[in-house]
């Protein structure tokens, strides 16, 4: 008994060892005030900061961290047996990363049957020179579906005659991120980019009003009236860079022309660039070309080179980052997969499941690991290069693996 009540003193020293060693910041984070929830991170209000880069304020970063905190709650009733956050074994955490495999397929599977018979090949303004000074701009950033049911209320006669009264001349639903990649490429409305790119589109003076998810009616009502109020025509606005997107994904093309050699392989972007990425996207993209590689783009970014072409080394535009557009579609040479970024837990969670899969990824952020698991993850496949004028290389010398 006195042997265990001194292993018992001893574990209680250490703890209170740990506990005198977090105390300088454990004021903050007791207060949910640190945040990982993105690669511009991690991030914390310590006292002596108040800016971070995304905006996020004291009460949000703490509500977020609560939100996540519910979540996992809940995910432990409807999917596990016993708490993932406990499992400390990299193959069970990439297995269990999976388990939204089949969720990400059928959701692009759902949204493709909606929009695809408004899909067809086309060119459409990715950036802010998206923007039409002498058009009522609405940006929408809800889900596909709810930004779908808002072009189609914009298209109604009621609200052809209320735009026109207004001296608009037509509506521009433009979008960003997630859902704005999709949109671009179902339904050709221009996608402005990600969503840090909203506060520079904001102070453009164009934007006349954010459509959530609420009427409509009400978002349009409110763009009419901004749009009476604003210098119109006068905004300033950098020039429409165009891309081509739309073309259906043709995997029977890209397996012939790998076959043929006609391809060194499939790339595919997945997600757009982070601030916290050094890689140089339009230099890499343009030199995966000219290695001969087919470049799928997933993500609110577009890069010179856009064709509609899958027989020959390229850059396709396919929509919004969803693991659904790609896994299970029966791919012969399996894509190299190119991270750029997480701006989000959905991101990560996909990259992971991706190399449980088989899928070789190269991030440009570190994913916040230590250096001994995140050898256990390069083992799975899974490495970080910070030096894009490297990326192409680390893809030759994984090909030469996989080949060998």
């Amino acid at each position: 008994m006195l042997r265990q009540l001194r292993g018992w003193s001893y574990m209680y020293e250490k703890i209170f060892d740990g506990i005198r060693e977090q105390a300088h910041v454990r004021d903050e984070l007791r207060m949910g005030l640190v945040c990982d929830a993105c690669d511009l991170g991690p991030c914390t209000f310590d006292g002596s900061t108040s800016r971070v880069p995304c905006g996020i304020t004291p009460d949000e970063m703490a509500m977020k961290n609560l939100a996540e905190k519910i979540a996992e709650g809940l995910g432990e009733y409807k999917t596990h047996k016993r708490h993932i956050t406990m499992v400390y074994d990299m193959e069970s955490l990439l297995e269990a990363a999976t388990r939204m495999v089949d969720v990400s397929r059928s959701y692009s599977d759902e949204i493709d049957k909606l929009l695809s018979p408004y899909r067809t090949v086309r060119t459409v303004p990715f950036g802010l020179g998206g923007l039409r000074p002498e058009a009522v701009n609405i940006c929408a950033v809800s889900s596909p579906r709810g930004i779908h049911d808002l072009i189609e209320f914009t298209r109604t006669p009621e609200a052809a005659e209320n735009i026109e009264c207004a001296g608009a001349h037509g509506v521009n639903i433009v979008s960003l991120g997630y859902p704005g990649a999709e949109l671009a490429y179902q339904r050709g409305i221009p996608c402005i980019g990600n969503y840090l790119v909203l506060d520079n589109a904001l102070a453009t003076g164009c934007i006349d009003a954010i459509h959530t998810f609420g009427s409509e009616r009400a978002s349009l009502e409110e763009a009419l009236k901004h749009f009476a109020s604003r210098k119109g025509p006068q905004c300033e606005l950098p020039e429409p860079k165009m891309h081509t997107t739309g073309a259906t994904l043709d995997v029977t093309a890209i397996n012939r022309a790998y076959e043929r050699g006609n391809i060194e392989g499939v790339v595919v972007l997945f997600g757009a660039a982070s601030p916290t990425c050094s890689w140089h996207m339009e230099g890499l993209v343009t030199d995966l070309v000219e290695h001969g590689y087919l470049v799928l783009v997933t993500g609110a970014h577009m890069y010179e080179g856009s064709t509609d072409a899958m027989n020959a080394p390229g850059v396709v535009h396919i929509g919004f980052c969803e693991i659904g557009k790609m896994h299970g579609k029966g791919f012969a040479p399996t894509p190299f997969v190119l991270v750029p970024g997480w701006k989000n837990a959905k991101i990560l969670t996909s990259t992971l499941a991706l190399v449980h899969h088989g899928y070789p990824v190269i991030t440009g952020v570190r994913i916040p690991l230590t250096p001994s698991i995140e050898e256990k993850l390069a083992e799975k496949g899974c490495i970080t290069e910070l030096n894009g004028e490297r990326v192409v290389e680390r893809i030759s010398e994984l090909q030469s693996h996989r080949e060998g």
